[in-house]
């Protein structure tokens, strides 16, 4: 068999999504995209979301850690 040309396609793991509001904009697009081409996709989001909700509290819940204490250790040599 030859070798075929590759056809032009958009790969959207190759697109960057940045920080801040652009990347945001770009995750709220692709989602509304996809939410509009997979009408199946519809029934998932509010059950994603809410699940989503429940493991951050479950997780916030069970941190043993304060949220204020610093990342940075002090330095204890003398």
């Amino acid at each position: 068999m030859r070798e075929s040309t590759p056809t032009p396609q958009i790969n959207v793991s190759k697109i960057p999504g940045g920080a801040g509001i652009a990347g945001a904009l770009f995750a709220v697009i692709s989602m509304l995209i996809f939410l509009i081409g997979i009408p199946l996709a519809r029934y998932f989001l509010p059950a994603a979301l809410v699940l989503g909700c429940a493991v951050a509290l479950i997780i916030h819940s069970i941190s043993r850690e304060p949220t204020g204490k610093p990342w940075i250790m002090p330095d204890t040599k003398k």
